[in-house]
Formats: structure tokens, C-alpha cells, sequence
């Protein structure tokens, strides 16, 4: 049996560096590996973050533009609304047509509309026909309201074609909440105003000519006294309108009951319908009288 050489210590760690040498070489291709695996892996992480951080940066921004955009337009509607409150609205006016009034003299009328809820507008206006002009009349129209614009006994002879109103010195007043903080109501209070239904006959007679009129009882409901309230009174025959005319009432104390008669002389229908509305400029400080008990001046004393 072969006996194995016995090496000296100094061999012997000779010998154990050269192995450790030839392990460390022999290992090398595999920590190469794994170096290179673990980077790989870190790359594909990296990219996978990279990647989950641009999507979700896309979805977000998309949708922050989203909510963005429709803030905007949100904005904009709400700006439109603002804008529209702050600035009065267009009237809007009919078309203007002419009856007769008397046999030598016509009533040209349209209707304006103001649709303001807070505004209430002052004006001048006129009628024209050809060569026919009525006089310049002062007009008003409060918020919300519907009304007839009139020019009576316009002197002509023959009937006015093609009549058109003219509409100057427009003035628009915003309604000051202070005192109005509800505006439909506060008119509601100042234009209380009871009429019953109106009546119409064609059976007067005014020389040899049959006239007729129209009579109405109305009642001051309301808080207020006024110098001179005029009411417009539109007659109707089969929903067109053949009259209109205006009665004013002088000093009209709240609480007094008054019956008023319109005549009309004009072509007259047998049968036919009248309304009558309030026609008051309920803004006007000149219009109401002064409290029971206190003294005041007819503001028309002042224009003699």
C-alpha cells in the first residue's frame, strides 16, 4: 500500500491557497451570473415602476383635466347668470295697431312685455302711421309686467295704415332690495287693487248716435293712497280687440270704493268683453298721497 507524501506546514498552506485560488475561479462565472440576474431583475422593476408611475400620471392629469374643464364651464355658466342679473334684459314689444276712437279720431296701442324680475324701465314713446304721428307720450313698465302701451284720439281723416311705435329716452332702474326685498310681493301690495267684472253695453244715446260703455266697480285694497291711478281698459270682441281707453281715478284713498264708466264712440260691436288693469308706476314717489293726517301736495299743483 502506497503511503501519501507528508507535506511540510509551509505546503500545506501552499497547498490550501492554491485550492481556494481554483474555488474562487471556478466561482466566478456564477456570482457573474447572479450579479447579472439581480441587475436584470432591479431593470425590469425599474421599468415596471416607471411605467405604473406614467399611467397613473396620465389617468390623473386626464382626469384632473376633466374636473378642470368642467369647473370651467360651470364657471362660465355661473359668470352668464351673474351677468345676466346685473344687466337688464330687452323688452319686448308687440306689434302696434290702431282702432277707432271717435268718428274723426283713432287709439294706436301694442303691448310691451318686461320679463326683469329686479329691473323696471322709464321711457317716452309714440305712434306713427304715414303721415299721421300721435303725441309723445311718458311710459313705464314695471318688472314682470305685461301691459298695453296707448295714444289715444289721434286726429286724422281716414283710418292709419301700417301704424309702428317709436320707444325714446329709455332708462333702466334697478330695483333697490332695501325696499323691495321681495319684489312680486311688494307690487302685489302696492297694486291691491279689487275690480269687478266689467260690464258693456251699446245702449246710450249721444244725439242720434248710439254710444256705448263699459262700467266697472274697483276698491283700494291696499295700504296706499295715490293722486291720480290710471287703469287701462281693452275691449274685445271674439278675442280681438275693437277699444281701448284709460279711466283715472283722482285721489284715490286706500280702503274707497269707487264705480267708474268708459263710453265709447266709436264703430261699436253688440256684444263684446272688456278687462281693465292697473297702469301705475308704483316706484314713483309722485303717485302715492301723503298718510291721513299729514298735508301734501298734489305734485300736478306744481306743474300750473
Amino acid at each position: 500500500m502506497a503511503i501519501p507524501p507528508i507535506l511540510s506546514p509551509e505546503l500545506q498552506a501552499i497547498e490550501r491557497e492554491h485550492q481556494r485560488g481554483i474555488r474562487i475561479i471556478e466561482a466566478r462565472p456564477l456570482l457573474q451570473n447572479f450579479v447579472l440576474l439581480l441587475v436584470t431583475i432591479l431593470d425590469i422593476a425599474m421599468l415596471v415602476f416607471f411605467a405604473i408611475f406614467i399611467i397613473g400620471y396620465i389617468v390623473s392629469d386626464s382626469f384632473t383635466e376633466l374636473r378642470a374643464a368642467a369647473g370651467l364651464k360651470n364657471n362660465i355658466a355661473a359668470m352668464h347668470a351673474i351677468a345676466r342679473g346685473s344687466i337688464a334684459q330687452p323688452l319686448s314689444i308687440g306689434t302696434a295697431k290702431v282702432v277707432q276712437g271717435t268718428p274723426t279720431s283713432y287709439d294706436f296701442y301694442t303691448t310691451i312685455k318686461n320679463t326683469n324680475a329686479a329691473w323696471y324701465a322709464t321711457f317716452t314713446y309714440s305712434f306713427t302711421a304715414g303721415g299721421v304721428a300721435s303725441r309723445t307720450e311718458e311710459g313705464f313698465v314695471m318688472p314682470g309686467e305685461n301691459k298695453y302701451l296707448l295714444s289715444l284720439g289721434v286726429k286724422t281723416e281716414g283710418r292709419p295704415s301700417s301704424p309702428a311705435l317709436t320707444i325714446d329716452n329709455l332708462v333702466w332702474h334697478r330695483v333697490d332690495h332695501h325696499i323691495a326685498p321681495d319684489v312680486s310681493v311688494w307690487l302685489a301690495q302696492h297694486g291691491n287693487f279689487l275690480i269687478t267684472t266689467p260690464t258693456y253695453a251699446a245702449d246710450l244715446m249721444f244725439g242720434t248716435n248710439t254710444i256705448g260703455r263699459t262700467t266697472f266697480g274697483i276698491t283700494n285694497a291696499s295700504a296706499y293712497s295715490y293722486w291720480a291711478p290710471q287703469f287701462t281698459v281693452v275691449l274685445e270682441r271674439a278675442g280681438a280687440v275693437v277699444g281701448v281707453s284709460q279711466a283715472t281715478l283722482s285721489q284715490f284713498i286706500a280702503g274707497e270704493i269707487r264705480s267708474p264708466e268708459v263710453r265709447w264712440y266709436g264703430e261699436l260691436p253688440l256684444n263684446a268683453t272688456a278687462t281693465v288693469t292697473s297702469d301705475v308706476n308704483y316706484f314713483d314717489e309722485a303717485s302715492y298721497m301723503s298718510p291721513q293726517g299729514t298735508q301734501g301736495i298734489d305734485p300736478r299743483d306744481l306743474l300750473k
